[in-house]
């Protein structure tokens, strides 16, 4: 069973949301605000410049210059005032994906909200051109402006058709070969929710970014206990939580907002064995898997296809020429950027 999304303070979530949550209309679509002066870290969901900038020159490290310029586009796009924006559709998770009801709504609610918040810009994160063709046309006859965001990977389970790719084999023998414990939680205790909550921490903030969501153990509990999403939890011999992931699903679509897993445990092959235990879950339910993005050669090798997803974002109200001038540049730049582009860069 399915339950609503519950509301709190977007702070009680996450301790870098640099922003403030509202619902809107009948099916309550979230609006993320981001705050009037941008938190240190700033979570990439709710901070175009974190998204865009930040994130990719952190990726860049390695390579100087290109961090540098990146950081310097980033700058600009400081004094543009990109800080200010407001996200309409936005969940507080990398992925979000609506109802039908609700994605009828976003463009009447987009418009509501550029005269609600007129010095703000407004964007619509998660589009995919082969998902929303209608809402991406109705933003675009609005002015909306669409600039590549991410490389997401998509696994089509909805029937049992197809050859399983050689690699997602060899998972799915592990997995049957170290007779783990697998479950699936709708509510977890508080001991449960600490190590989750470790785990996860050390793979999207230890060993990622500090600009990935920084969830709390609130964040786990008020999601899981009769929240909207589900926990696969899998636990060794010794009954410690090993890896987990959290599922939502949404009509037909299961995403997977966050997981983790025990980087220190001795099991062979421990992110395999957790896809290949998501990837089972999901073929079960024979709904289509929208598993984000990042290792995008693991999911490639196990069958996933790659869409470029995209965010649309409109000027203020009472902008200038100058800025809408620079974003319609940008996106008619990033126009020409495909899916292979971006995988030659490491999406």
């Amino acid at each position: 069973m399915s339950y609503p999304w519950p509301t709190a303070v977007l702070s009680k979530w996450l301790y870098n949301a640099s922003a403030t949550l509202i619902w809107e209309g009948n099916t309550k679509l979230p609006i993320s605000v981001a705050l009037p002066v941008r938190q240190k870290n700033a979570c990439y969901i709710h901070s175009p410049r974190s998204a865009w900038f930040d994130y990719l020159a952190h990726e860049c490290r390695h390579w100087p210059i290109s961090a540098l310029l990146i950081q310097i586009l980033g700058k600009l796009s400081y004094f543009l005032g990109i800080d200010k924006t407001v996200y309409v559709g936005n969940y507080p998770i990398s992925t979000s994906i609506w109802s039908e009801k609700q994605e009828g709504e976003i463009l009447s609610i987009a418009t509501k909200i550029r005269h609600s918040y007129p010095d703000y810009y407004v964007g619509v994160r998660n589009l995919l051109p082969h998902r929303h063709p209608t809402l991406i046309a109705g933003l675009k006859s609005q002015g909306f402006s669409g600039i590549p965001s991410r490389v997401i990977y998509e696994f089509d389970l909805r029937s049992n058709r197809g050859a399983i790719p050689s690699h997602l084999k060899r998972d799915l023998s592990l997995l049957g070969k170290l007779h783990l414990d697998i479950d699936i939680c709708n509510e977890l205790d508080q001991v449960s929710l600490v190590r989750i909550h470790a785990l996860y921490q050390k793979i999207y903030l230890d060993k990622h970014s500090p600009l990935n969501p920084q969830y709390t153990t609130d964040f786990f509990k008020d999601m899981v206990n009769n929240g909207p999403m589900s926990c696969l939890l899998i636990r060794g011999a010794d009954k410690q939580i090993r890896s987990f992931a959290l599922m939502l699903t949404t009509g037909q679509t299961i995403s997977v907002p966050a997981l983790g897993y025990d980087l220190d445990f001795a099991l062979e092959g421990s992110y395999r064995v957790l896809f290949a235990s998501i990837y089972m879950y999901s073929k079960d339910k024979q709904v289509l898997l929208n598993y984000s993005s990042g290792a995008g050669d693991f999911k490639r090798k196990r069958g996933g296809e790659a869409y470029l997803e995209y965010a649309y974002i409109r000027c203020p109200l009472d902008s200038g020429r100058i800025k809408k001038r620079i974003i319609h540049f940008a996106a008619c730049k990033t126009q020409s950027i495909n899916v292979q582009d971006l995988i030659k860069l490491g999406a």
